[in-house]
């Protein structure tokens, strides 16, 4: 999208953004058991929340800001590392911050709307428009909800089928192809707010994830090799992930439905996706290594392992998330250094 002015102020956002994503992982993986991972009280009792607001939708909006280029809209992510603090000290107050967050969100992303007229565009707008009304909804009610958590999994799968979208546009496709994609991102919009709303989710969500697996790039680019194959097999096990957890969703959701799309599905696209968008917010050059398929490979695992052996499930998914950090920071200063040397 726009120039990356301002993608300075990234390394400083990105500390406590990472201490969010370990203390949400740490929570989730206690509620199953696995309690090797350092925790704290609030991380336990506000996994979901640490997870899609503190970390996801608190770091895409540093990428909003990295597009819009003007100083003040750093105010935005600011105000989401606010509302996460806020939980250890004021919990009363966080669903208010947060969605001073989404909306901010959604005014930045409305703006880059108008100066970018496109379907994908829309839909980001929309997503956080999603994440606003969830947040909304447990400001109001005092506590996360069925329709905040669905609201919560609409903004991250739409954020992601917009970007996706934007990719796919360069990709002959029948002239009905987008109409139908747009149908299905409004109906998964509607969907946590409708009566039998796991019903429209899980229709949305599987036929998603048919569309993604028929016309997305990776079909094409799982053929290749180095990084853009490793991209694509991220993206088909994310796309295998969100149809069956619409298949979950059909039957009643659940755990293994709710956390099918934010593991499997959203969880594979950051695996897939960072080693691009990382290296061009940090103004980096990006490099690729074959370990990166370990942290994917586990990610698999724990998820296939999550209804029979739930904590070994959360011990391999942890262990999957915070390996793939520590790989890709390993392999980003490997490369850094070898480039260096062979400058020299």
């Amino acid at each position: 999208m726009a120039a990356h002015r301002g993608g300075g102020r990234m390394p400083i956002l990105l500390l406590p953004m990472m201490a969010l994503l370990l203390l949400g992982v740490a929570g989730g993986a206690w509620r199953l058991g696995a309690d090797w991972l350092p925790l704290t009280h609030t991380g336990l009792v506000y996994h979901g929340a640490l997870m899609v607001n503190g970390f996801f939708a608190t770091l895409i909006s540093c990428e909003r800001c990295v597009a819009h280029g003007r100083g003040w809209a750093w105010l935005v992510p600011a105000s989401g590392l606010l509302a996460s603090a806020s939980l250890w000290w004021r919990p009363e107050l966080a669903p208010a911050l947060y969605g001073l967050l989404a909306a901010g969100m959604t005014i930045l992303s409305w703006q880059l709307w108008r100066r970018q007229p496109q379907d994908f565009t829309l839909l980001l707008v929309l997503a956080c428009g999603a994440l606003l009304l969830a947040n909304l909804d447990w400001w109001r009610q005092g506590a996360v909800g069925a329709a905040t958590e669905r609201g919560w999994l609409v903004f991250l799968v739409l954020t992601i089928a917009a970007e996706r979208l934007e990719l796919s546009r360069l990709l002959p496709k029948p002239r009905w192809a987008k109409r139908v994609f747009m149908g299905l991102a409004l109906g998964l919009l509607a969907a946590p707010w409708l009566p039998l709303g796991h019903l429209w989710l899980g229709a949305a969500l599987v036929g998603l994830a048919l569309w993604l697996l028929r016309f997305d790039i990776a079909r094409k680019t799982i053929k290749s090799r180095g990084l853009p194959r490793y991209v694509a097999a991220c993206l088909l096990a994310g796309y295998g992930w969100l149809g069956l957890s619409g298949l979950l969703w059909l039957g009643g959701g659940g755990d293994m439905a709710l956390h099918g799309v934010m593991l499997g599905f959203v969880m594979a696209m950051v695996f897939g996706h960072a080693p691009v968008i990382a290296p061009a917010l940090l103004k980096i050059q990006c490099h690729y290594h074959w370990l990166l398929y370990l942290p994917l490979a586990l990610l698999q695992l724990g998820l296939l392992a999550r209804h029979d052996w739930p904590r070994l499930s959360a011990q391999l998914t942890s262990l999957a998330i915070l390996g793939f950090v520590l790989t890709f920071v390993g392999v980003q200063l490997a490369g850094y250094l070898q480039r260096r040397q062979e400058v020299r």
